[in-house]
């Protein structure tokens, strides 16, 4: 092992633990100032924790904890397979999180409007699991009872974690009634809507293809000016039928924007062809595991 890498490891090892820690105190904060003084029980282990909280007084992050612990252990059982220090830690970080936020925070919130405590719930919620997702890891709960599901009755986990979701506000309603049930039903399609957006932010990178006679120059430049690495590709064109040499590289986000300058500069008259790529595993990226 180089000793570029003995040093890289530990610090990108470091970094994934500050993020996932920064995401859970995101998700807890919207938990503990907007979802929990409201009733709203929106899915998840802490839509479970919300509701005995009301109907025995527990603290919510001792049921995130507790109800995780036994997942974990149902878990190892019947999946066979580690989930990783990555998620047992941000499981632990956000019990004890919510535990003391819930301790400290106002027990009213910061608004009586529930449109508002849903949206703002909900949306950092979604952002911090999010972050934490896009680290490689989950913070427990009913992503693994969709696993299990999955295991024993062949379930597609997307489905599974629909109908978890959906039993949990739906006894959100029993419970506090219907109006509180609706809103945490409107909450679970926030939280989602926002895990999906966020993640597709946080790791979609740009492939671009380029079409130019200056390829060469274009090329020197992608890897000194920009320092990304670059494929060139063989084409021919349909029209003039001559050989054609097509550049091919993926770019982050704030990269492309440079790109575009060095093809203007150099070409004006370049084609490009942008896409989207939702996931880049290799090296400049996110490593392969």
């Amino acid at each position: 092992m180089s000793l570029v890498a003995v040093i890289f490891n530990p610090m990108r090892k470091f970094l994934d633990y500050l993020i996932i820690t920064i995401g859970v105190s995101i998700l807890s904060l919207g938990l503990a100032l907007f979802l929990i003084p409201h009733k709203i029980a929106a899915g998840g282990i802490s839509g479970v924790g919300i509701i005995l909280f009301y109907l025995f007084g527990i603290n919510v992050g001792y049921t995130i904890f507790f109800l995780n612990l036994i997942l974990f252990v149902l878990g190892f059982r019947i999946l066979g397979r580690s989930f990783g220090f990555k998620t047992i830690y941000a499981t632990l970080a956000y019990s004890a999180i919510v535990a003391v936020l819930s301790r400290i925070l106002p027990p009213e919130g910061v608004t009586d409007d529930m449109i508002l405590n849903v949206l703002f719930g909900c949306f950092l919620s979604g952002a911090g699991m999010a972050i934490v997702f896009s680290r490689e890891a989950s913070t427990g709960g009913t992503d693994i009872i969709a696993m299990i599901l999955k295991k024993l009755v062949n379930l597609d986990v997307s489905w599974g974690l629909l109908i978890v979701d959906f039993t949990i506000t739906l006894f959100a309603g029993v419970f506090f009634g219907k109006d509180i049930g609706m809103y945490a039903l409107l909450g679970v399609i926030v939280n989602t809507f926002t895990i999906d957006t966020v993640l597709a932010g946080v790791t979609t990178s740009i492939q671009v293809m380029i079409i130019s006679d200056r390829y060469e120059r274009i090329k020197e430049r992608i890897l000194n000016d920009v320092r990304r690495g670059a494929t060139l590709l063989h084409g021919e064109g349909a029209f003039t039928g001559k050989d054609r040499k097509i550049i091919l590289t993926v770019l982050r986000r704030k990269e492309f924007v440079r790109l575009k300058g060095i093809v203007k500069e150099e070409d004006p008259d370049a084609f490009l062809l942008v896409s989207h790529v939702r996931e880049v595993l290799g090296e400049g990226f996110k490593p392969i595991e």
